[in-house]
C-alpha cells in the first residue's frame, strides 16, 4: 500500500500501528500524524533499533497493510 494511502486513515489505523509498535503510547501515535519519517524516528528511539532495522519494520507493515484496517469493521480485522 502506498503510504499516502495510510497516511490519510491514520486516524482510523492509529489502533493497528499500536498493535504493531506497543511501546509507543496513544498519544505518539496521534502525534507522528502518519508522517513516516516520525514514524521512522520513534520506533528507532523507543526500540533502540538501528534506522534501516526501524525502516525494516516500517516496510514489511506497510507491505502488509490492507485497505480493509481503514474500512473493515473492528471484528473483521483480527
Amino acid at each position: 500500500m502506498r503510504w499516502d494511502r495510510i497516511q490519510e486513515g491514520w486516524d482510523h489505523i492509529g489502533e493497528q500501528v499500536r498493535a504493531r509498535w506497543n511501546l509507543l503510547n496513544a498519544a505518539e501515535v496521534q502525534a507522528i500524524g502518519g508522517d513516516r519519517d516520525s514514524l521512522l524516528a520513534k520506533i528507532c528511539e523507543r526500540y533502540q533499533l538501528s534506522r534501516q532495522a526501524a525502516e525494516w519494520q516500517i516496510s514489511a507493515w506497510q507491505n502488509a497493510y490492507s485497505d480493509r484496517w481503514l474500512y473493515g469493521s473492528p471484528c473483521e480485522l483480527h
